[in-house]
């Protein structure tokens, strides 16, 4: 299954696209804009693959305006990220209104800072961890990107998303059933769980 957790106050009975820019924080805004460069639209609506604990759906909201709910789908045909080395790129210190080319200049001396470091763990014959592999083996950050960023592992991300599709819907309690049903959700796919884990 694919999750994706929306607050209730944005859920449409139809397509959804992401939220929009300025809503966005910040500090991420930057490498949003960055992968956008790679799958073609920004921003972009984000899905976990497999793991909804990913989603945040897990968190308490801090207000009852801030319930939301869980959305499944049985398949997405979405632009593949793996999430732990997503983490590099934010890292990487990227700043709005950087070229492509800059972006990736930070993003490589990122790769190659961390490639460099594990020469300690080689030497104690632990696992190179198979980044640092391909950085060491080809020395090219687009390698790099194809072979363990851009593969489908854990999220993928899509420029609109069809709630109506979801074959499994996940909320909180009787009342944010209610509410989905009013707009027109499919009674017996909306499940009630204080807590969700797959």
């Amino acid at each position: 299954m694919f999750w994706h957790c929306r607050e209730l106050r944005h859920v449409i009975y139809d397509k959804v696209g992401p939220a929009p820019e300025e809503v966005l924080c910040p500090f991420l805004v930057p490498a949003y804009r960055w992968l956008g460069h790679y799958c073609g639209y920004f921003p972009q609506v984000w899905l976990a693959r497999s793991h909804s604990r990913m989603t945040g759906f897990r968190s308490r909201p801090r207000k009852r305006r801030d319930q939301t709910a869980l959305f499944g789908f049985e398949r997405i045909q979405g632009f593949p990220i793996d999430y732990m080395n997503w983490h590099l790129i934010l890292n990487a210190s990227l700043k709005d209104g950087q070229s492509l080319e800059e972006m990736n200049a930070l993003i490589e001396k990122s790769v190659r800072w961390r490639s460099e470091c594990g020469g300690k763990a080689d030497a104690l014959d632990l696992p190179v961890d198979p980044l640092k592999r391909t950085w060491r083996e080809t020395g090219d950050l687009q390698a790099v990107f194809r072979k363990h960023l851009f593969v489908e592992h854990d999220q993928v991300v899509v420029p609109n998303l069809n709630l109506k599709a979801a074959k499994e819907i996940v909320v909180r309690c009787e009342r944010d059933k209610k509410k989905l049903r009013r707009l027109g959700f499919i009674e017996d796919r909306i499940k009630i769980r204080k807590a969700f884990e797959s």
